[in-house]
């Protein structure tokens, strides 16, 4: 009789924990974008050039790169990782309309050449659970 309880309860809290755990894999996923994009705000200003986040949603990734090297010499190292969303996220997909965002030597969002402007929302979803990052001109950043 104890065991029936047992697995009644569990039966009726497998779909809970599935749930809150999607919902914790997005909400993680959205805050690791976060964290990349104030990476390549630091970065810039740490090294005096200027800082890109790419982004490539049909991957599911997005990385920071900055030049390291020699002024000019144009030798773009990654710093950090690149953030893979389906294996590090459990299957987490993300949408943006943007694919490089840069930042200058002071830290400043802009728009130019291959970099595009901010204004941009970024989308990432699993299941039937989606959070949103608003992007503003001026770099700032809104989680929803």
């Amino acid at each position: 009789m104890v065991m029936f309880v047992i697995a009644i309860m569990l039966g009726l809290s497998l779909p809970l924990v599935t749930a809150l755990a999607g919902r914790f894999r997005v909400g993680s996923a959205r805050d690791a974008f976060v964290n990349t994009y104030a990476r390549a705000r630091a970065t810039a200003v740490q090294y005096g050039r200027d800082g890109r986040l790419h982004i490539r949603a049909d991957r599911g990734q997005f990385w920071v790169e900055v030049d390291t090297g020699i002024p000019g010499a144009l030798a773009a190292d990654t710093i950090g990782r690149v953030v893979n969303l389906a294996a590090e996220y459990g299957g987490v997909t993300m949408y943006s309309p943007k694919q490089v965002l840069c930042f200058d030597s002071r830290g400043l969002a802009y728009s130019g050449g291959v970099c595009e402007s901010h204004d941009a929302i970024v989308t990432f979803s699993r299941a039937n659970r989606v959070d949103t990052v608003q992007l503003s001109l001026g770099g700032t950043v809104v989680r929803r």
